[in-house]
């Protein structure tokens, strides 16, 4: 067993997913890890609805939309990696996350691979790789054999900033070609841990809380329909990438003038 570690929590709530991080909190302090030293750092512009203590840092973040609130979230992170060094393992999870059965060292942290990802599929050939060549997040055919979901993330403290920063930086430069990658932040994801050293988690790491199987998954991810409400979501994800929305998009974070 590992123990005197430090785990640090990367978690976005902005707008209406502030409101999944109470069950989020409270299941992480009663199942995950128990032994461990947690440590919240929280990204919101609801901070009148989250409380911060000795363990939750709350920081602002201005609602940017969708898919800006996902894409940029290792801008997000990056902001703060000074703060997230005093960490043996850093973590992100999606805000519709809920830990619902004991979740140990050894099925959340790697020990020989450097980081640990929710492993959607193997032979992916169908599953979503961004696979436009001009985009410096295309993963070609036979380069990987895995998918990853954004869901659920995380690794050792000093390779996990390094990704952080990396795929900070693999945003902007297909964002600077007028690229959005395919699957935004996951695309990115999956680029950089094509060779990386990776504790593939299963499903029982993260599993849709509609799906009938896996039946004892430890990790279950909320239907967002059913908290956020369907009209409210299907608005706030239905806007087209028009020209004029993208160079919106790109303005915003000063890639254009």
């Amino acid at each position: 067993m590992i123990t005197d570690m430090k785990i640090g929590i990367l978690y976005i709530g902005i707008g209406r997913y502030a409101c999944f991080w109470s069950g989020f909190y409270k299941s992480c302090e009663q199942f995950l890890v128990t032994e461990a030293e947690k440590h919240y750092y929280v990204f919101t512009d609801k901070e009148a609805d989250i409380e911060s203590n000795e363990q939750v840092q709350v920081f602002h973040q201005d609602d940017m939309g969708w898919p800006c609130n996902s894409l940029f979230r290792f801008k997000i992170f990056n902001r703060i990696k000074e703060q997230l060094q005093d960490n043996d393992y850093l973590f992100f999870f999606n805000a519709n996350a809920e830990i619902v059965a004991q979740v140990t060292a050894s099925d959340l942290l790697p020990v020989d691979e450097d980081y640990s990802a929710l492993c959607m599929a193997e032979a992916p050939d169908h599953l979503g790789h961004e696979s436009r060549m001009a985009s410096v997040n295309c993963v070609a055919p036979g380069e990987t054999d895995y998918y990853f979901s954004g869901a659920l993330n995380g690794g050792k403290c000093r390779p996990y900033l390094q990704l952080i920063e990396e795929c900070n930086r693999l945003v902007d430069l297909d964002l600077e070609h007028g690229i959005m990658p395919i699957w935004h932040d996951e695309s990115v994801l999956n680029r950089f841990l094509v060779g990386k050293s990776v504790k593939r988690m299963t499903r029982v790491m993260g599993k849709p809380a509609n799906w009938s199987e896996p039946r004892h998954a430890k990790i279950i991810l909320r239907r967002k329909e059913d908290v956020l409400g369907r009209s409210w979501l299907r608005n706030y994800k239905g806007r087209e990438h028009t020209n004029t929305w993208f160079r919106k998009l790109i303005r915003r974070i000063g890639l254009i003038k």
